[in-house]
C-alpha cells in the first residue's frame, strides 16, 4: 500500500479521539463547545471543565434548541439523554436559585456532555420531551421534587408523591427533614392513629 493510500484511509486521531469520555478538557478545543459557540452565540454563557468533565452553561430560553442541535449535528450526535434534574443552589448563590442539569451522551462518538441553565421560582424552562421522549418521566420527577415548571411538557403531573400532596417539594434545601407536619402512624393495640413523639427537637 502506498504512503498516499495509508494517509487517506488512516487520517489520524480527530478531536474526539485525543481524550476520554468527555472530550478535550480545554473548552477552546472541545468540538461540542465550539459548535454551540458558533451556532448559538446568544445562548452560550460559558464552559467549565472540572475533573475532566465538560459543562456548558446556556441561556434558559435556548435550552431546547441547543439540545436538538447537539442531537442532530452529524459531527456531535449527542443522541441519548441520560439524566435531567434540578440542583437547589440555596445559600450558595443568590440568583438564579436553581440549576437545571442535562446529561447527554453520544452513542456513535462515545462522548458525554453536561448542559446547565439557571432558573428561579416562578420561571419556566423549555421541556425537552419534543427532542427526547425519555425526558417525560425525568421532568415529571424534577417537577414533583422541586416544583418548577417545564413549558411544553405534554403531561406534567406528580410521579412519585401522591396527587393530593400539599407539603411542598422535598428536594428543595429549605424543606424540613421531618416535613411540615407531625408524623402519624397507626397504634399497636388500637386502629386509631397516634402521634409519634419526636426523637429530637427541630
Amino acid at each position: 500500500m502506498s504512503e498516499d493510500r495509508q494517509i487517506a484511509t488512516n487520517p489520524g486521531p480527530g478531536p474526539w479521539e485525543r481524550t476520554g469520555y468527555w472530550g478535550p478538557t480545554n473548552p477552546d478545543e472541545n468540538p461540542a463547545v465550539l459548535a454551540i459557540r458558533a451556532a448559538f452565540p446568544g445562548a452560550y454563557v460559558d464552559a467549565v471543565n472540572y475533573r475532566d468533565e465538560m459543562t456548558v452553561r446556556v441561556e434558559r430560553e435556548f435550552l431546547r434548541e441547543v439540545v436538538q442541535f447537539l442531537r442532530d449535528e452529524p459531527e456531535l450526535r449527542f443522541n441519548l439523554l441520560t439524566d435531567e434534574t434540578f440542583v437547589d443552589m440555596l445559600r450558595l448563590r443568590d440568583d438564579p436559585r436553581f440549576d437545571l442539569v442535562v446529561q447527554l451522551y453520544s452513542v456513535p462518538k462515545r462522548r458525554r456532555l453536561r448542559l446547565k441553565t439557571g432558573v428561579n421560582d416562578g420561571e419556566t424552562v423549555p421541556s425537552l420531551v419534543p427532542v427526547f421522549a425519555a425526558a417525560n418521566w425525568l421532568e415529571r420527577e424534577a417537577y414533583d421534587m422541586f416544583g418548577l415548571i417545564f413549558e411544553g411538557h405534554p403531561d406534567l403531573r406528580r410521579i412519585l408523591l401522591a396527587e393530593d400532596w400539599d407539603e411542598g417539594h422535598p428536594l428543595r434545601k429549605d424543606y424540613p427533614i421531618r416535613g411540615f407536619r407531625e408524623y402519624v402512624q397507626p397504634g399497636y393495640d388500637t386502629p386509631a392513629p397516634r402521634v409519634r413523639s419526636r426523637l429530637r427537637r427541630p
